[in-house]
């Protein structure tokens, strides 16, 4: 199927799309928590066992370990996002799969018209409408 604009061959293979400015996709990759992060208990650290030689400073070394995980995961999305602007200053950012909550889950880069053509390497940066809670 032939499609005239970027925008069109976007909403044809997600039609739930959401076009993003480069502002909004700033603002989600400062804010966002990796999405398997959100889920992620102290239980489920690879310390976690070691919790009794660490003694009260087992709860920092986890939250300082989670924030170090934040960070690395928003500095891989900045570098994805620049590399795919910089690749294609005519594409457009989106956000797709909107769930109830009016989160969305995927968020990704359309570059070219046929279907295939966007990248989703954002894995775990979804997007909040601002305004809206997560």
């Amino acid at each position: 199927m032939k499609h005239a604009t970027l925008l069109e061959a976007q909403l044809a293979a997600y039609p739930d799309s959401l076009v993003l400015t480069d502002d909004q996709v700033l603002n989600a990759i400062r804010n966002e928590i990796p999405d398997w992060l959100q889920t992620h208990k102290f239980e489920d650290w690879k310390h976690y066992d070691a919790r009794y030689e660490m003694g009260w400073w087992a709860d920092t070394y986890y939250r300082q370990w989670r924030d170090l995980q934040t960070e690395r995961h928003r500095a891989q999305w900045a570098c994805w996002a620049f590399l795919n602007r910089a690749d294609s200053p005519d594409g457009f950012f989106y956000a797709c799969s909107k769930r109830d909550d009016g989160t969305y889950r995927y968020v990704g880069f359309r570059y070219g018209l046929e279907e295939s053509q966007y990248a989703s390497g954002s894995d775990g940066l979804t997007y909040t409408p601002q305004g809206e809670s997560k």
